[in-house]
């Protein structure tokens, strides 16, 4: 009990002095928040895209959009269905990335010259899922399918 005393002190005080991220907040703020991202993507009018992917197995990428100026637009988990029903073929891999952030996984695809790009995601019904974004070699979206991992029971 002495040991776990002091751990649960620092726990205590570290979950008070921490808020939530809403939009206005400086970029500075979300980095101490959030840590480093994984990817930034910077865009022509100055603002940037700030990806934090939970892992290779993880279920959730937060995109943390950030203004000119240096604050925080919006802060979105954006692996979901709804999301991904907006990727087309044609769309750029740059225009994915800034959509969806970086995959968990990539595997090329020789026969078919496209790499597949895979993301994990928990679906609107509740299913560990992957999506796969197809990505030719002139780095155009050229196909998407999903597929449920967990089919037999539901995660919550």
């Amino acid at each position: 009990m002495k040991r776990a005393f002091p751990i649960l002190v620092v726990l205590l005080a570290s979950a008070c002095a921490s808020q939530p991220l809403r939009p206005g907040m400086s970029e500075i703020e979300v980095v101490q928040a959030m840590g480093r991202p994984a990817m930034e993507l910077r865009d022509q009018d100055g603002s940037r895209h700030l990806a934090y992917p939970s892992g290779p197995f993880g279920l959730h990428t937060y995109m943390a959009r950030i203004a000119p100026d240096g604050r925080l637009r919006a802060l979105e988990q954006v692996l979901d269905d709804g999301r991904f029903d907006a990727i087309r073929p044609g769309m750029t891999s740059d225009e994915l990335l800034r959509h969806i952030g970086p995959p968990g996984e990539r595997m090329r695809f020789d026969n078919l010259r496209q790499t597949a790009w895979d993301y994990r995601f928990r679906d609107t019904w509740g299913y560990v899922a992957i999506l796969s974004v197809m990505i030719d070699d002139s780095g155009l979206v050229a196909s998407r399918i999903t597929q449920r991992l967990e089919r037999d029971r539901r995660l919550f």
